[in-house]
């Protein structure tokens, strides 16, 4: 029998063992491969340099996959060499050399790599075209893609995970000269003397934590560049410092701590699971450190894209409350626009509203743009009648709210001199005192004070062109006054139509276009003069689908190769415990007894590193909600982030349970 067949029988004999490990990789390269399949289909190619980027946001994501399967690919090589220790020193012993031993080992990982890469590349040609039309239907561009094999991603995919591979192999063949034979006949005997450990680190451990909760807290998000690398760079230096100084020392602190707690400790299962962790914890200190931040990483980055996602299409009437609207058309050109809906037969027009804002200017002491934030400035801004802006509530469907720029709590009478207020702004910190207050507002070389009785956050027309401004809401009597005295410069007339189906109004909004021609030099923050829900639509979710598709699914790598790396090293550690299991059965426990000893210690192990993680993602998430400003404060972002929390803790469940299972039949399985 030559190396290769030795190698290959290994696998076969122990192919249980390497099948998480193989799952894993192989998820990893089949990740990549659909990743790279989009990346050259020339279907995507007009994409790559629009809004969305996908050529920066797929070259990122992919480099993100290879440096997280390399770390994954090689602690898990790391793994194998402790385990396989005393079979290379029974090699040793039986004459064969090293080169022979570290050849056989070679072949051994090569093997697994090929497996995997050969495996993943097949799933990512199979599966690519479902993947893409999943990413359009997160870019809202339909699911029409056409399956075809993209030679370039095959072959970058087998060629980036070959040199992986191949270096892991490398790293095991090495593994022969590292060590003395003693060393590795000793293997199993390392890591269990009573664990050293720093009262110092330890509660420097919960110091630094702390400090970087703070630090997450009160950073301002809405700086850029320099000034939001520097917190983000403490932060990030904090978190993972304290996350290995917890592992490192207070645990095993609390753990030893536990121990002295006789009524607690000196109980059958409880001895034996704490006793366990605790000549481990030295050990497996860094691989819960690992696993905790990734934990954090994965939930984050899951949780933030869904969240996003959810709250991109409602925030679509932020920018489009009418399902489509255009300025300055007369009566004929409404009615050819009406007709045109209806012979497209796409969707049937729930209302139209035409309506009229006047152009005056606004002053008051405390009150700016954010842009400008300079109170007492004069300010362009708009004024609009009492029942225009009712029939826009009623007819946009608007919720009643305060402070928000979806919903507005206009529900009044106004009177002569009482005017309510609808900030431009985004935010309240500029209005939210206004009330009581006079707006002064200049129209035609006059100046009249209005009594301001109410203000609101409503966007009620939208980004379209420049219309982003303060408007404040007369009874209709005041307005017909100033209408009366307005030159047809100083008026802009508007109409909106409703749609029952607005998302699907995309070939009806084309024929409307071909009517009222877009304006190529408009202003407007969407590019558009004409604005319509489905151009904001598309807009939105081109831009950012790529980025919920990518961080959906670099999660899930995430979480799926951390759960196999700590189900790997609890195999791993079950099979150096089965004497020890053994002479338990000897002195009386039985398979219920040892299997609750189990299940605590493993507890610990998966409790630990999964409460850690979410804690750490809880407040970066806390941040995000800030980062989101209109889509955290008004839409129920950390709600959605919860939803992913619960299905990751359901996921990293079935990993322990898969654990404890195994671990058990490890541990009983020599009954005879």
């Amino acid at each position: 029998m030559n190396f290769f067949s030795l190698a290959l029988n290994n696998i076969k004999k122990k192919f249980g063992t390497y099948l998480i490990y193989l799952i894993s990789t192989t998820f990893a390269v089949t990740i990549f491969s659909i990743f790279c399949s989009i990346y050259f289909n020339p279907q995507f190619s007009s994409y790559r340099f629009g809004a969305g980027k996908i050529t920066v946001l797929f070259s990122a994501a992919a480099i993100a996959i290879i440096g997280f399967s390399s770390i994954f690919v090689m602690y898990s090589n790391n793994i194998f060499v402790k385990t396989r220790k005393k079979e290379i020193a029974i090699y040793s012993l039986m004459g064969m050399k090293k080169s022979q031993i570290g050849r056989m080992m070679f072949y051994e990982n090569i093997m697994m790599g090929l497996i995997a890469t050969a495996c993943g590349a097949i799933l990512g040609v199979v599966f690519s075209r479902f993947f893409a039309m999943i990413l359009l239907k997160l870019m809202a561009d339909g699911t029409a893609v056409t399956f075809s094999i993209q030679w370039e991603a095959v072959i970058t995919t087998v060629m980036v995970f070959l040199i992986l591979f191949t270096i892991s192999s490398l790293n095991a063949y090495r593994t022969i000269y590292r060590y003395k034979l003693i060393e590795l006949l000793s293997a199993e005997k390392e890591g269990e003397k009573t664990p050293k450990y720093s009262v110092v680190g330890g509660m420097l451990s919960i110091v630094l934590i702390i400090m970087g909760y703070i630090t997450a807290m009160v950073m301002n998000v809405n700086e850029g560049g320099i000034k939001l690398m520097i917190p983000a760079l403490m932060i990030l230096v904090c978190i993972i410092l304290g996350t290995f100084l917890l592992f490192k020392n207070f645990i095993p602190m609390v753990m030893v701590a536990l121990k002295k707690k006789q009524g607690f400790y000196y109980k059958t299962e409880n001895i034996i699971s704490i006793s366990q962790i605790v000549y481990r914890i030295k050990a497996n200190s860094r691989m819960l450190c690992m696993i905790a931040i990734t934990c954090a990483v994965a939930v984050t980055m899951m949780s933030a894209t869904f969240s996003m996602y959810k709250a991109l299409e409602s925030t679509v009437p932020y920018y489009s409350p009418f399902s489509y609207m255009c300025k300055n058309i007369d009566d004929e050109k409404l009615n050819e626009m009406l007709e045109v809906v209806k012979q497209t037969g796409e969707v049937n027009v729930t209302s139209t509203n035409q309506f009229k804002i006047i152009k005056v200017q606004l002053q008051n002491s405390t009150y700016s743009t954010e842009t400008d934030n300079n109170p007492g400035m004069i300010v362009d801004g708009y004024i609009i009648s009492q029942s225009t802006y009712q029939s826009i509530i009623r007819d946009t469907n608007v919720e009643t709210g305060t402070f928000n720029n979806l919903k507005t709590d206009f529900n009044m009478d106004l009177k002569d001199g009482e005017g309510y207020f609808l900030d431009g702004n985004v935010k309240k910190d500029y209005c939210k005192n206004l009330t009581g207050s006079v707006m002064n507002l200049q129209f035609d070389n006059a100046c009249a004070g209005f009594d301001i009785v109410g203000v609101s956050l409503h966007k009620y027309i939208g980004f379209m062109d420049s219309y982003l401004r303060p408007t404040i809401v007369i009874n209709d009597a005041t307005y017909s006054q100033y209408l009366e005295q307005a030159a047809p410069d100083d008026v802009v007339s508007f109409t909106g139509m409703m749609f029952d189906n607005p998302a699907g109004s995309e070939n009806t909004v084309a024929a409307l276009n071909r009517i009222v021609p877009e304006n190529p030099v408009s202003n407007s923050v969407m590019g558009i003069a004409n604005l319509s829900y489905i151009s904001v639509y598309k807009s939105i979710f081109s831009m950012y689908g790529a980025y919920v598709f990518i961080g959906l699914f670099i999660g899930i790598l995430f979480l799926l190769a951390s759960g196999s790396i700590i189900y790997y090293k609890q195999i791993i550690e079950a099979h150096e415990e089965v004497n020890r299991y053994e002479l338990l059965k000897k002195l009386g426990m039985n398979k219920a007894e040892i299997k609750r000893s189990i299940s605590k210690q493993l507890g610990i192990v998966f409790g630990l590193s999964l409460t850690v993680g979410l804690l750490h993602s809880t407040f970066a998430l806390l941040t995000y909600n800030r980062m989101m400003d209109l889509g955290a404060k008004e839409q129920h972002t950390m709600l959605n982030a919860g939803i992913i929390v619960g299905i990751y803790i359901l996921i990293y469940c079935c990993f322990y349970l898969l654990s404890v299972n195994s671990y058990m039949r490890i541990a009983w399985g020599r009954e005879k």
